[in-house]
């Protein structure tokens, strides 16, 4: 308005000055993130008005996985992936308030890929012995599980090494699964979700469909699962972690208490059983035929 000498109240603008001070110190301690961790400017996690560009990577954290799921899906169907990693590092992104970036990184290059800064993490699935735990800082997850198979109850291969010359399903982000099948002289066939291969375990196309254990087993308590619930005790143990250079180590704090957060044995079983749920359902709205009998 034309000569408005309106003033401010000098407490309205003490407040102003607190408020921007203690904002993001209060935000910062309820995610239990420090100034400067992973990058991030830690102003413009204070002003949420602030419209962010894409182009702007302070917010963003680079996670390096195995496989990274394509875009599009056969039919454009959505499916449950084999594994956790891509759920998990959209949690720990909304958990951190980041933008997380999934970069493709094979196991021969997670440590170099850390080291040279090309990621800022790594999940990865890893056995006791895997010279990863000594070269790198490990975030266990809370989960781990060996590889079995889902077979046919009435005829089920009694040993693994039955499978030699037998048609096995596998997930092409299984990599494990891959090379326990190529390991035992089987014949392999890769699909892109663990509901594919388990419809061709109930169609007869393939004699098994190898799986972490830790999620067949909510599986198989389902009723519609019990003529397909047959299987071998689990091999190659690994665990999911999440890796992270040693001289990160305020990331690595970062990435911890975020992981406590959603890492509970609780949580996890919740996971598993939601996996069985979906995948059971994904396979009885593809499966075009009937079980074989």
């Amino acid at each position: 308005m034309k000569g408005n000498n309106a003033r401010f109240p000098i407490w309205q603008i003490l407040a102003a000055v607190v408020s921007g001070l203690l904002l993001p110190a209060l935000i910062g301690g309820a995610l239990g993130i420090t100034r400067g961790d992973l990058g991030f400017a830690w102003s413009e996690l204070a002003s949420a008005e602030r419209p962010r560009d894409k182009t702007d990577n302070a917010h963003q954290l680079r996670l390096g996985i195995a496989y990274v799921p394509p875009a599009k899906t056969p039919d454009m169907r959505l499916y449950i992936e084999e594994s956790f990693e891509t759920d998990l590092a959209n949690e720990i992104g909304e958990r951190l308030g980041a933008d997380v970036k999934l970069v493709l990184v094979p196991p021969a290059d997670r440590l170099a890929a850390l080291n040279e800064n090309r990621v800022d993490a790594v999940l990865a699935r890893v056995a006791d012995d895997d010279p990863l735990r000594k070269a790198a800082e490990i975030l266990p997850t809370g989960y781990e599980s060996g590889l079995s198979p889902v077979m046919r109850s009435d005829r089920p291969l009694r040993q693994w090494s039955d499978f030699r010359g037998r048609v096995v399903c596998v997930t092409l982000a299984n990599d494990r699964g891959q090379k326990l099948a190529q390991s035992l002289g089987a014949e392999i066939r890769a699909l892109r979700a663990p509901a594919e291969a388990l419809m061709l375990v109930r169609t007869g196309e393939c004699v098994a469909a190898i799986h972490d254990r830790a999620v067949l087993d909510p599986l198989f308590t389902k009723r519609s699962w019990q003529k397909f619930s047959a299987t071998l005790p689990p091999v190659g143990p690994t665990s999911l972690v999440i890796a992270v250079a040693k001289h990160r180590t305020d990331l690595a704090v970062t990435i911890g208490r975020a992981l406590a957060t959603i890492g509970s044995a609780e949580q996890w079983q919740q996971r598993r059983g939601r996996w069985a749920e979906l995948a059971s359902f994904e396979v009885y709205r593809d499966q075009a035929g009937p079980d074989c009998h």
